[in-house]
Parts: structure tokens; C-alpha cells; sequence
């Protein structure tokens, strides 16, 4: 079973799921490391990373090659954001800051193929070997990013009408905070509630939830709280936690 295959059963079983956020460095020897690292799936970020459409389309090559699902954050839900990586060979998208029926709608648009939508055929990476055209409206992933209130006050809504293409929902913490009045209190009181509201909305439609987290703590308090998606760390903060923990032990030599 191919590992986008096995990212899907997940999904759709609500199983226990790692992930971590590609933000900046997009060497083409990182996509056999993260493989190696038996990561479910990689999330590349085009929305603040320092990454266009054009520039990804090497990484996204190797990825393939090595079987590892990468998921693209878009810069917005608009037919060209969510197309071109798909032409460039990502495995599906995360849309940011979703918070109505008719962003949802443009995004299916967007990435299906006719008769599901309007997506235009071309592109570098479309087509993985032995797949057909029409294979890729069941094989790429889309992924919905709550961010506000009103997305949340929505969701329900969303995964009742359009639950079957949706193969997730990732909380964006920052963002909901500050939405809310919060600054970057992700721990307000207010700011709970809509993640716990989340959580239960994606429960009763036994939909995949999740949340970027900073750490591991973060992850397994989450999960006890019934999140099964833990998109943890950046490869900055991956590889600077590391980097103080290999600098640490050394100084501790000197004792």
C-alpha cells in the first residue's frame, strides 16, 4: 500500500497521525530523512513560508519518489493558489482561514477534475505513474484550516454538505487567538472553547482533527482531548530543538 493510501485509511478511521511544517528549506535530500522518520505526511507552507508554486516543484518530485505525502498550505482559496502545486505534484491542500460554504466550494472546484469541478490538466507532477486522470479526484487530499469563530460556527455546516471530500480539519491556533481578541493566548478561556466545539463537530461527523502544535507536550495534551492529527514543529524549531539538546548534554560533560 502506497503511503498516500495508508495516510487516507488513517484518515478516514480517525487514527493517530504525525505530521510537521516545511516553512524554508526545501533541499531535495529532506524529503528521504522525513520519509525515513515514518512522518504520515509533510505540510509545505506557501501561505508565510518563504515558498511560491514555482519553486517547489523539485521537492515535491522527490517526495514522490520516495512515497512521502506532502500536503500544500495555500496562500488563499483562488483557483491558481490551489492548482498549481497539484500540477507540481503535491498530494492535496490546506486551505487557510476557511470559514464559508462557498470557500469550501472553490476549493472542490479547484482540485477536482469535471464532473466535480473545473481543475485544468497540465503541470509537471499531475499524474503519479499508472495513475489516470480520472484516479485523481479520490487521491489528492483536502484539507480544511479553522481559524475564527465564524469558521467554527460554520464547520458544521461545511462537513454536512461536503463531509466526503474533506479529509481533515487542522485548527490554526495564532490565528483563531488572535481573531478572538486574544493576542497570541492560545490558552484564553474563549479560545478553548472553540477548539473543544471543533474537536466535538469533527466527533459527531467522524471527521480527522487536528492542530499545529509547537512540541510534543502540546500534542499529548491534545490528544487527550480526542485530536488524532499532531502537526508539530517547523524544520527551524525541529532542528534548533536538536541542536540544544546535543549543545546541552555536551556542557554537561564539563561538570
Amino acid at each position: 500500500m502506497s503511503a498516500i493510501q495508508a495516510l487516507k485509511e488513517k484518515l478516514k478511521n480517525c487514527q493517530k497521525l504525525s505530521s510537521s511544517m516545511l516553512c524554508h528549506v526545501g533541499l531535495t535530500m529532506l524529503p528521504g530523512l522525513y520519509k525515513k522518520s515514518g512522518i504520515d505526511f509533510l505540510v509545505m507552507d506557501l501561505e508565510h513560508g518563504s515558498f511560491n508554486p514555482e519553486n517547489i516543484g523539485d521537492f515535491l518530485q522527490v517526495s514522490n519518489a520516495v512515497d512521502l505525502p506532502v500536503i500544500v498550505r495555500v496562500q488563499d482559496c483562488e483557483y491558481h493558489c490551489i492548482s498549481k502545486p497539484l500540477d507540481m505534484g503535491a498530494d492535496g491542500v490546506l486551505i487557510p482561514r476557511t470559514e464559508t460554504i462557498e470557500q469550501v466550494e472553490t476549493a472542490i472546484s479547484s482540485m477536482r477534475f469535471y464532473p466535480l469541478g473545473k481543475k485544468g490538466v497540465g503541470g509537471r507532477g499531475l499524474l503519479r505513474p499508472g495513475e489516470e486522470v480520472y484516479d485523481f479526484n479520490k487521491n489528492r487530499l483536502l484539507f480544511l484550516q479553522i481559524e475564527s469563530t465564524l469558521g467554527v460556527d460554520t464547520l458544521d455546516e461545511i462537513l454536512t454538505k461536503y463531509g466526503d471530500e474533506v479529509a481533515g480539519i487542522i485548527i490554526g491556533p495564532c490565528d483563531m487567538a488572535v481573531s478572538m481578541g486574544c493576542g497570541l493566548n492560545i490558552n484564553a478561556p474563549e479560545m478553548l472553547n472553540n477548539i473543544e466545539r471543533t474537536i466535538d463537530i469533527c466527533g459527531k461527523h467522524k471527521k480527522s482533527i487536528g492542530m499545529f502544535m509547537d512540541d510534543e507536550t502540546v500534542a499529548e495534551r491534545w490528544n487527550e482531548h480526542g485530536m488524532n492529527i499532531f502537526w508539530v514543529g517547523t524544520e527551524l524549531t525541529l532542528f534548533s530543538s536538536a541542536l540544544d539538546k546535543m549543545c546541552k548534554t555536551i556542557k554537561e560533560f564539563e561538570r
